[in-house]
């Protein structure tokens, strides 16, 4: 009989830390790509475009383009100096959705085209609460260039109730890749923790890219610190390419760790090393 009791207390042990293993690896939320017109799960019949009005108030839907003439007074994330105008048509170019995880909010990020003579576009990062009636709790302008979406993995928990989203900007011409990573604080308000510029070149003789990774760094029982970390790696093509200079090959490894300053209430990187190497590269343009 004790044989059989601890055979089956082994048993139950082994069938609950597999069951803790399994939810500690649920997959966080994905993002989603729904049509405006698509209904927001859990809302009671709201649609996305329901929602956009709300950034878009006078949108509307005709031959399955979504278009208006007016955005609400919006900030640029990064405060004054990147504040830009709207587009006069607004077109909602783009759409994708993250769920906030355990609290009835989502993320909204939509692309609503470009202004005339304008570097960036204008992408509107928005939280909406849809538990009861759906509403506007914040919105801004992350667009850093062209072409704006979420950045894999999305998001960071940063643990103490507090989460990060992140997003990418680029674009791109026939032997350049510019990117600008933005990282997000998502609460009653999004603030900006700091965006990443990264640059790739590609010529006859070499190819030299830059890949951003960031992570949540937990530490003791405060916010968890966000490491960044990109990598340089410089490669020669082996081509012909006449006189031109070969770069030696390279990979050069760029670390710099946010962590959140409870003065100031806000994260602080421990160093200026990612902008010293987006100053490297816009001598490199």
């Amino acid at each position: 009989m004790h044989a059989v009791l601890k055979s089956l207390s082994a048993w139950l042990c082994g069938l609950l830390a597999a069951l803790w293993l399994g939810l500690a690896a649920a997959p966080a939320a994905e993002v989603a790509f729904p049509a405006p017109g698509d209904v927001v799960p859990g809302a009671n019949g709201i649609t996305y475009l329901d929602l956009l009005r709300e950034i878009v108030p006078d949108l509307e839907e005709a031959d399955s383009v979504y278009r208006g003439r007016t955005v609400a007074p919006l900030r640029h994330i990064a405060g004054p100096d990147w504040q830009a105008e709207p587009p006069l048509d607004p077109t909602i170019s783009g759409l994708a959705v993250l769920p906030l995880d355990g609290t009835g909010r989502i993320l909204l990020l939509v692309d609503l085209g470009m202004a005339e003579d304008a570097a960036e576009g204008y992408a509107v990062l928005a939280i909406f609460d849809t538990v009861g009636k759906p509403r506007l709790v914040d919105a801004a302008d992350v667009a850093f260039d062209r072409d704006t979406r979420f950045l894999d993995p999305f998001s960071l928990d940063l643990g103490a109730g507090r989460q990060a989203v992140l997003t990418e900007s680029s674009h791109s011409n026939s032997s350049q890749t510019y990117v600008t990573a933005g990282i997000v604080l998502v609460g009653d308000r999004l603030e900006l923790v700091d965006s990443i510029f990264t640059f790739d070149e590609r010529t006859c003789a070499f190819e030299r890219t830059q890949r951003l990774a960031l992570e949540a760094d937990p530490e003791g029982s405060g916010p968890a610190a966000i490491a960044a970390t990109v990598v340089d790696t410089t490669k020669p093509t082996g081509a012909d390419c006449g006189d031109d200079p070969v770069p030696a090959a390279a990979r050069v490894t760029v670390a710099v760790t946010y962590r959140w300053d409870p003065v100031a209430e806000r994260y602080r990187p421990d160093s200026d090393a990612l902008e010293k190497l987006a100053a490297d590269a816009a001598e490199r343009f």
